[in-house]
């Protein structure tokens, strides 16, 4: 693909490429948050959902990429790079299970913030990546909702 797909998105392809980049970037800082989190956090429960949620924000990484590479972009591939263009951050896990949901949770929120405006600038243009977006900000909103049930439940 590229060409056509390229022409369908229009002259925002570029933003569109680079915005896909920058969630990319969120979405491998957060898999890496969480589970390093996963191994320092002493309770089961908060543990597992961190180890499940991890592995949905690895297959976002993974569908965001495939979508860069659809639309004739270069993915970020250089680690380094994701401290750099990351829209959410990252918070350096701790054992402190409250401040790693809490850390979480805002991780969450703004993922959800991202795949809107994602959405919002893709929505009369690009319907492969509006659909993409919408799937992982509903995704996003459920992982949003099980960490501030674990928290509440603390």
């Amino acid at each position: 693909m590229g060409k056509v797909s390229r022409e369908i998105v229009g002259d925002k392809v570029d933003e569109v490429i680079e915005q896909l980049n920058k969630a990319l970037a969120d979405e491998w800082l957060a898999y890496t948050q969480y589970l390093m989190a996963s191994k320092l956090v002493n309770k089961k429960v908060v543990e597992q959902e961190l180890v499940s949620i991890a592995k949905e924000e690895l297959e976002h990484a993974e569908e965001l990429f495939e979508r860069i590479a659809k639309l004739n972009g270069k993915p970020v591939v250089d680690p380094k790079q994701y401290l750099e263009i990351t829209n959410c951050g990252y918070e350096v896990p701790t054992e402190d299970v409250k401040k790693v949901l809490q850390d979480s949770i805002k991780a969450e929120g703004c993922a959800i913030r991202v795949y809107k405006k994602i959405a919002d600038m893709t929505k009369d243009t690009d319907p492969l990546t509006y659909e993409l977006m919408l799937h992982i900000m509903d995704e996003e909103e459920d992982h949003e909702t099980r960490f501030e049930t674990l928290l509440e439940s603390m």
